[in-house]
């Protein structure tokens, strides 16, 4: 879910007489950075409550050392017996049907620095840890090896931190009953 090909992007932002050309800035973004960085510019405040923060390149924001994600919305898990009562025509039951139980579960988080990322799912999934500058394709999941258990604490302990000011709850679609 938190591949960098999906979390690690570009952000390229163009303001001609404010931001020369071709200055590269390794800030770390969220896509949610956007609409506070437009209000400050516009000396607007921003409202209590409104995810993300002003972009340090258009600001004067300090540049973040770590950027956060989330995905699911908290539900039940979707489990292989769940899939098991799904029908379809032939007999084959499509994986894709399953998509909706499995978006709307548990609420999965990250944390990424420049070289590490910390993935934690409290469905029962089992958590990682990836030394991003020795394994940029994290293939070696860290989480169970003692010579970076302090590593994943403190990144856990960011993590908890960050989730705890979450506040807001998501509605769950109202999903049909999985029928055998």
């Amino acid at each position: 879910m938190f591949y960098d090909c999906l979390t690690r992007i570009p952000l390229i932002v163009s303001w001609p007489g404010h931001i020369p050309e071709g200055v590269v800035d390794e800030s770390m973004a969220n896509l949610v950075d956007i609409v506070p960085t437009l209000f400050a510019l516009q000396d607007i405040d921003i409202p209590a409550g409104m995810e993300g923060e002003p972009l340090p390149t258009c600001t004067n924001a300090a540049p973040r050392d770590a950027t956060f994600s989330e995905y699911g919305a908290g539900g039940r898990p979707f489990t292989a017996n769940d899939l098991d009562r799904m029908r379809a025509a032939g007999g084959i039951r499509p994986f894709s049907r399953s998509l909706q139980w499995r978006e709307a579960e548990g609420k999965r988080k990250m944390i990424r620095t420049r070289d590490w990322k910390v993935v934690h799912d409290p469905m029962g999934d089992k958590d990682e840890l990836y030394d991003l500058g020795n394994d940029p394709w994290e293939q070696e999941n860290l989480i169970d090896d003692a010579s970076f258990a302090g590593k994943a604490r403190e990144l856990k302990s960011r993590l908890l931190d960050w989730a705890g000011q979450d506040t807001k709850s998501v509605p769950l679609p109202d999903y049909p009953p999985i029928r055998s």
